[in-house]
């Protein structure tokens, strides 16, 4: 059995220190070179000791790369595997990019090392066993070829602590919540099962909420005293808000559905939280496509409002005006006062940013109050383009409509995009199921478990606290999009897309503007 301790020690650097240096400066590239044995002297090597010995990983390892090949020695390579073992996900994957050509130098080889160890611990086999083989190349040896043989050899799970993962979920309550609970947890086992196959030890501990505070409240202390790192769930806000309140602070939340963050407490990240990358995108083709004024109209919450601010930031700071923003209130049904008044303003383009269940009503009714008989273009955030819209709603309510999507389309995109992930996962999720997948939830609970996987992850490898792992972690590729989290907060990479026929087609790919209310699809 290979004994692989899991978080380095960098001249004496505690367990749970923040992650810094992630605004360093870009270095110039890596000097290629070889270990020879003569101590490494100068002041650059003098000062990438000093950040070390500071917790200055991200620069110190840059500086020691920058070093030229006479000073590349098996003492530098000993520092590198230092700042290394205590770097996230995401800078070690911007350092083994600079690689380039130098793929053989010796002091990439505790980067390679590393990213197996921590794409072995997410469960993820084959990117592991990928970078485990650059190891070998750049003349890996010590603590470096030791994790790359063992991960080479499956031996890893040996040395791996069992990861504990638990869910709240309503299994009993109301039906709409089962069901969806029931889905959504059929991803997460797909993805567990998954995780296990890679070589993890993965134990998932589900508790019953019944779907209200109390019940999430014990349900997440029964969980936290089972061990469990990572925690996903509960769906509604108010039992999130009780379910972290009766956690300890190292255990890190992941929600499908709530949209009110508990606050104050950080490590709780939701996929319904609302995203600004989403609004800067949609700015960005806004303007691209020459619309240069605009009116906003959105839901009166923390998340469209935040997506809002972050449109109207964008769009006014690359030379757009937002003439007005307009705000309706939650469980709002008919829309002609917001409608009207946006009509009257007579805007190029009308920003509609609601979720799903609200675009269901507020899109036919863009028509009916007659916006479509105007010149107006209306564009919009993911709600947009969620199964839930684009499979309910009359196409003729969402032609032409510009919006974003967390999947590229595959619509005549040349080259094709790259949807590896979401096809693994429905082969997998059928395979597993016995089943054909018809629902888009369970892939949900793919990615948002595989994302916790790799929280937990980091956090072991490195020492860092989860909430700092996670922000540590680099993007994670899921089957309903690409995941980071930036400033506490999880978000998805989007892409612009025009709605026509009902499918997502790539803005740069000619499509006719087709006027909304125009087609005659069902």
């Amino acid at each position: 059995m290979l004994v692989v301790p899991l978080a380095g020690a960098a001249l004496g650097c505690a367990a749970g220190s923040p992650v810094p240096g992630a605004g360093s400066p870009p270095a110039p590239a890596a000097q290629p070179g070889t270990v020879g044995s003569p101590a490494p002297e100068g002041a650059a090597y003098r000062q990438a000791e000093s950040l070390l010995r500071r917790e200055h990983f991200d620069s110190a390892a840059l500086m020691l790369l920058n070093l030229p090949a006479g000073q590349n020695t098996e003492r530098v390579v000993r520092q590198m595997e230092a700042a290394a073992s205590r770097l996230g996900r995401g800078p070690l994957a911007a350092l083994a990019a600079r690689a380039g050509g130098l793929g053989d130098d010796p002091r990439f080889a505790p980067v390679f090392a590393q990213l197996a160890l921590s794409y072995a611990l997410a469960g993820d086999e084959d990117r592991a066993r990928a970078f485990a083989a650059r190891v070998g190349s750049a003349d890996g040896r010590g603590r470096a070829g030791r994790l790359a043989a063992a991960v080479l050899a499956g031996e890893l799970p040996d040395a791996a602590p069992v990861a504990v993962a638990g869910a709240v979920m309503p299994l009993s309550g109301s039906p709409a919540n089962r069901d969806y609970a029931r889905l959504f947890m059929e991803g997460v086992e797909v993805a567990a099962e998954a995780a296990r196959r890679g070589g993890l030890p993965v134990e998932l501990i589900v508790e019953d909420n019944r779907g209200t505070p109390h019940g999430s409240a014990q349900a997440a202390a029964a969980l936290a005293e089972r061990g469990a790192g990572v925690v996903l769930g509960p769906l509604r806000d108010v039992n999130l808000s009780a379910a972290a309140d009766a956690l300890p602070p190292h255990v890190v939340l992941f929600t499908p559905t709530a949209r009110e963050l508990a606050g104050g407490r950080s490590g709780v990240y939701s996929l319904a939280g609302g995203d600004p990358g989403a609004a800067r995108t949609l700015a960005a083709a806004a303007l691209d496509l020459g619309y240069f004024e605009a009116v906003v109209l959105h839901r009166r919450s923390p998340q469209e409002a935040m997506e809002a601010a972050a449109f109207a930031q964008a769009f006014s700071e690359a030379g757009g005006t937002v003439r007005r923003r307009l705000a309706y209130e939650p469980g709002t049904t008919t829309f002609e006062e917001p409608l009207a008044e946006a009509g009257l303003l007579d805007p190029e383009l009308l920003v509609v940013l609601a979720p799903p269940s609200d675009l269901e009503l507020l899109a036919p009714q863009i028509a009916f109050f007659e916006l479509d008989e105007t010149e107006v273009r209306v564009a919009g955030g993911p709600g947009w383009t969620s199964p839930q819209v684009l499979e309910s709603v009359a196409r003729r309510h969402t032609d032409s409509v510009v919006a974003v999507s967390p999947l590229p389309s595959v619509v005549d995109a040349d080259p094709a995009p790259d949807l590896t992930a979401a096809r693994d996962f429905t082969a997998a999720y059928e395979q597993h199921f016995r089943r054909t997948l018809l629902s888009p939830v369970p892939a949900v609970g793919y990615d948002l478990f595989r994302i916790a996987l790799a929280t937990w992850a980091e956090s072991r490898r490195t020492g860092f606290a989860p909430s700092q792992a996670a922000e540590a972690m680099g993007p994670v590729e899921g089957a309903t999009g690409t995941y980071s989290v930036v400033d506490g907060r999880l978000v998805r990479a989007f892409f612009p897309v025009m709605i026509l026929n009902g499918a997502l087609q790539p803005l740069d790919s000619g499509a006719a503007v087709v006027p909304a209310g125009s087609s005659g699809g069902a």
